[in-house]
Formats: C-alpha cells, sequence, structure tokens
C-alpha cells in the first residue's frame, strides 16, 4: 500500500473540494485550463493506478463538452469567438472536477475510509454513503474490464471496428455490468445484515487515524527496554 492510500480520506476529500471550488469560480479559460493541467499532471506524477483509463475518458468528456456548447451557443446566435472560451472553460472544469475526486477514489481503501469517517464520528448512514461511492466504483471499473475480456476473448472486440458495431458492444457489456452490480449491492446489504448494521448504533474504529491512517497492530509496538 503506498503512502497516498494511508492519508487521511477527509484531507484527501477536502482538497478535491478545494480544486473543484477553484475549478467553478475562476470566470475565464486559461486559469481553467491551468488548473486541470495541474491536476492531471499531479495525477500523472503521483502514478494513480488507472491513469490511462481515465485520461482516455477525460478526452471524449472534452470532446463532448466542446461540440455540444459550440454547436448549442451557435445555434443561439452568438458569435463564435465567444463560444469557444466558454466551451475551453466549461470542458476544463469538469476534467479539474473529475481528476480531483477520481484522486481520492483511486488512493482510499474501504477500510481507510471506513476509519476516517468513524474517527470523525461522522453519523452511520454518512458513512456508509461514503465508503459505498468511493468503494463500489473501482469495483464496477474492475468488472467492467472483466467483461471486457471475456467478450473479447469471445470475438466481440471494440477497437477497430464501426461505430454503430461499437456501440452494440458498449450495450453489450452495459447488461451484464448492471446485473453484476445488483447482485453486488445485495451481497454488500447481506453482509451488513450479518455483521449487525444499526444504523442508530454508533460506531468507534480499531485504527490510528491523524493525518494519515495506521492499522492499530501489536506487531507496530515497539517493546521496551
Amino acid at each position: 500500500m503506498s503512502r497516498l492510500h494511508r492519508v487521511h480520506f477527509l484531507v484527501k476529500l477536502a482538497a478535491a473540494f478545494l480544486v473543484m471550488a477553484a475549478a467553478w469560480l475562476v470566470d475565464s479559460a486559461w486559469p481553467a485550463v491551468a488548473i486541470a493541467l495541474a491536476v492531471i499532471l499531479v495525477l500523472a506524477a503521483a502514478r494513480v493506478p488507472g491513469l490511462a483509463a481515465y485520461l482516455k475518458g477525460a478526452a471524449i468528456l472534452v470532446a463532448m463538452v466542446l461540440a455540444t456548447w459550440t454547436l448549442n451557443l451557435t445555434l443561439q446566435g452568438q458569435e463564435l469567438a465567444q463560444v469557444l472560451p466558454m466551451a475551453v472553460r466549461m470542458a476544463a472544469r469538469l476534467v479539474a472536477t473529475t481528476g480531483a475526486f477520481f484522486f481520492v477514489m483511486e488512493t482510499s481503501t474501504p477500510g481507510s475510509i471506513l476509519a476516517a469517517a468513524s474517527a470523525a464520528r461522522f453519523p452511520p448512514m454518512v458513512t456508509l454513503v461514503l465508503s459505498l461511492v468511493f468503494g463500489i466504483i473501482p469495483m464496477l471499473r474492475e468488472e467492467f474490464h472483466r467483461i471486457a475480456d471475456a467478450q473479447r476473448a469471445r470475438g466481440m472486440e471494440i477497437d477497430g471496428v464501426p461505430l454503430h458495431t461499437r456501440l452494440r458492444y458498449a450495450l453489450a457489456r452495459g447488461v451484464p455490468l448492471l446485473v453484476q452490480s445488483i447482485r453486488m449491492a445485495h451481497a454488500i446489504s447481506t453482509s451488513l445484515a450479518v455483521n449487525g448494521f444499526d444504523a442508530a448504533h454508533k460506531r468507534t474504529t480499531w485504527r490510528q487515524v491523524g493525518l494519515t491512517v495506521e492499522a492499530r497492530l501489536p506487531l507496530n509496538k515497539v517493546p521496551a527496554p
């Protein structure tokens, strides 16, 4: 486990919200682009897992935002010189926001999220929502990759095929992913019931939670001389 995984979850979450606020408060395109580039550079420097896949998704997002905003505002009668900066600013805001929370999601384990939220004495439902939101998304992405690998083994290759075939294969991936997500939700609910989860019961943590989250193990204790 890297050091990024042991950083306090709430510290990373607060940093992500600050980045998002900075990106959405700037009123021109180039500062927003600078914030988005800074986020991507931090992701690359930290060697966050899944960065290549995120960059592909971010590139598609930027292309879609630029195309839709430019077309929509141009049809409304605005000049192209005014439309392009607005579209670039919106795309940069979305990249900065998704990149910041992608960093939090990829560098936070379910255990560190639970430990940080429990140490902060969050209500049980808040703790549950945080752990599910930031814990299940990576699990679903891994399941999506497994489905894609199984389809490739059966000849359903998305790369290098026409667009309509790519969309059809993508739908074929979405259906089993939906089924698997329902099964996963049922498994989580069963596990919570078996372990006696109660929204009215306050929890404590068995981990040492400070700026970083450390497991409280007897092996970590140094014996007295």
